[in-house]
């Protein structure tokens, strides 16, 4: 959704786009109309390549479309006022999830030849991509939560702790009238509080906004069912955070270059504060320190295997990343027992 759709004002069909202040970061749009050609068009312009089914020109509806939302997760309502079907049409890109129930009513969700029921209790869950139809009848309002793909995996291996394959794939039918069920709906409408409150933090200050998301993915990843719902719910110890794996894997790749803690922070996505943190909870040391580490046991193995008439200590600290090599000396020998010297003349092997 990006900008006002274009109306009619005389009164036949008109566009609301709330006054925000500069700060806001919120779409916030409503479109109300009797024309279905209009509500055909607002759907292409602001939500995905689609048409109506069984519907002539002019035809009249009561149709309505709303949006609430920012950077590509929001929450949006329609109304079309009469039966017909909305044929999604295929998309090149299968990087956005829609999760899809009822205001009122009851619809149908048509996909790969299986039909399924969304209301108020039962709702679908479906990605972009292939062709897909929705049917309304006269009374049906539908409210769906729309993200992005990558962002739901990202928080899924967050909360995982390791990296994921590809994208989560979410089983089509939701049952919302179980625990879970009922927790999520609780939170959509939260989110729709938080949404519409001009004065909410959420739609002035990007870290609320961000927190806001990550918590709307979060429970929608445990309260719907997919591949990594079993890993999700089970009892697990305390696991290392994904940020600490991630700066370790970042210093891992590039230990030879001159790293500060405030470039491996940067790498890991979170402040210095926290990723000092994380490493003396998971690690027992500083980020630092395992630089260090990383660095020491990479100049080991390099003075093992090097030629010591074509290779000297000093060239091997340096090339591990260390810029003084009397500190490198003392450091080497309180981990490895020798000096650097007698590794690389492989007077004794460690």
């Amino acid at each position: 959704m990006a900008a006002a759709v274009p109306g009619d004002l005389s009164g036949e069909s008109h566009a609301v786009q709330l006054q925000e202040s500069p700060t806001s970061l919120i779409i916030d749009q409503t479109f109300h109309t009797k024309r279905l050609d209009e509500l055909e068009n607002a759907l292409n312009a602001q939500v995905s390549p689609q048409k109506f089914a069984n519907a002539a020109a002019g035809d009249q509806a009561n149709g309505m479309l709303a949006y609430r939302g920012h950077g590509g997760s929001g929450i949006f309502q329609l109304r079309i006022g009469r039966e017909l079907d909305v044929i999604l049409e295929p998309e090149e890109a299968d990087d956005r999830m829609a999760f899809v129930m009822t205001a009122s009513g009851t619809g149908e969700f048509l996909l790969d030849g299986r039909t399924f029921s969304h209301s108020t209790d039962q709702a679908v869950i479906f990605p972009s991509g292939p062709p897909r139809i929705v049917r309304f009848d006269q009374s049906t309002e539908i409210k769906v939560f729309l993200t992005e793909r990558p962002k739901i995996a990202e928080c899924c291996a967050k909360l995982l702790g390791h990296d994921i394959p590809g994208f989560v794939d979410f089983n089509v039918a939701s049952d919302l009238e179980t625990a879970a069920g009922r927790s999520w709906l609780r939170l959509l409408s939260y989110a729709e509080t938080e949404l519409s409150d001009p004065y909410s933090f959420v739609r002035h200050s990007p870290v609320a906004w961000h927190q806001f998301e990550q918590q709307l993915l979060t429970g929608f990843l445990l309260s719907q069912q997919h591949e990594y719902t079993q890993a999700l719910l089970a009892p697990q110890a305390a696991a290392v955070p994904f940020y600490v794996k991630r700066a370790e894997a970042y210093i891992e790749a590039h230990f030879a270059e001159p790293l500060s803690l405030a470039d491996i922070a940067a790498q890991a996505g979170v402040s210095a504060r926290s990723l000092q943190g994380g490493f003396q909870s998971f690690r027992h040391m500083t980020p630092m320190m395992f630089l260090r580490s990383v660095r020491l046991h990479r100049a080991h193995e390099a003075l093992r295997a090097a030629d010591p008439a074509l290779m000297t200590v000093t060239q091997v600290a340096l090339a591990c990343g260390f810029r003084h090599v009397g500190e490198f000396g003392t450091a080497y020998r309180r981990v490895f027992g020798i000096t650097p010297s007698q590794t690389l003349n492989k007077k004794l092997r460690v």
